[in-house]
């Protein structure tokens, strides 16, 4: 599982791929950054001591010294037209249910971890039951929700709502469309556009849970078929062994 985080002046990341490094180092999504496939396959445990005084918010700014230095990343950036899905209201308005204020999700009971703590204001989680996946906030905006479903479709879902504000979301849908993992940066198996402009329904999927699409519907919202100009980060030269310290 991969693992990033820093705390009491330490930068712990666990099993990351060079393309998650990139995507903190240089605050844009995964696909965004263009390169060879290994850069998002080959994994590493990266552990470092934060300069005294320094803050989370140098973190960027020091991972592309490390990628720099350590691996000899050379990049360029373009803007290119990128095909998406633009995450909009239906034509009724969006049903969107207000966050609490405070309000936290339990998290999943685990191995060592008996359901204590929750996901925070902001925070998503992936859970699975009966009823299909479940992609969990207690608080979160349409921008992150659209950052969180382009882990599950084949092309990035974009927030083009206009709505402001953070909900409570619970998003439903085929188990399959899971796969890819909500930390892997996969991509689901919502293949393409169906008739009405949306991700097509998921094969298999069971007659309580549909597609990603379906699950969006719920409140009020739709994912169009569009294209949109984007800035794209491509990985000019990386080594794939980083140099001693």
């Amino acid at each position: 599982m991969t693992r990033m985080g820093a705390d009491a002046g330490m930068l712990r990341y666990s099993n990351v791929s060079l393309k998650d490094c990139i995507r903190v180092a240089y605050t844009i999504k995964d696909f965004q950054i263009e390169g060879p496939d290994w850069i998002g396959n080959t994994r590493f445990d990266i552990v470092a001591k934060l300069p005294e005084g320094s803050s989370t918010d140098q973190i960027p700014e020091m991972l592309q010294s490390l990628l720099a230095d350590r691996f000899k990343l050379t990049y360029h950036r373009d803007t290119k037209e990128h095909a998406i899905y633009a995450l909009v209201a239906e034509k009724g308005g969006p049903k969107l249910k207000p966050a609490d204020t405070g309000s936290m999700v339990p998290a999943a009971p685990q191995a060592g971890n008996p359901g204590r703590g929750g996901v925070p204001r902001g925070g998503m989680m992936m859970m699975i039951d009966n009823e299909g996946a479940h992609l969990k906030a207690p608080a979160t905006t349409l921008s992150r929700v659209g950052e969180m479903l382009s882990r599950f479709t084949d092309r990035p879902v974009v927030d083009m709502s206009g709505v402001q504000g953070d909900y409570e979301f619970d998003l439903v849908f085929a188990p399959e469309a899971a796969h890819g993992g909500v930390g892997g940066g996969g991509r689901g198996t919502a293949p393409g556009p169906g008739g009405d402009g949306g991700p097509a329904p998921i094969e298999g999927a069971s007659d309580k849970a549909g597609s990603i699409y379906d699950s969006v519907k719920k409140y009020g919202l739709k994912l169009e078929a569009r294209k949109a100009p984007m800035e794209i980060l491509t990985v000019d030269h990386l080594e794939q062994k980083p140099t001693d310290n």
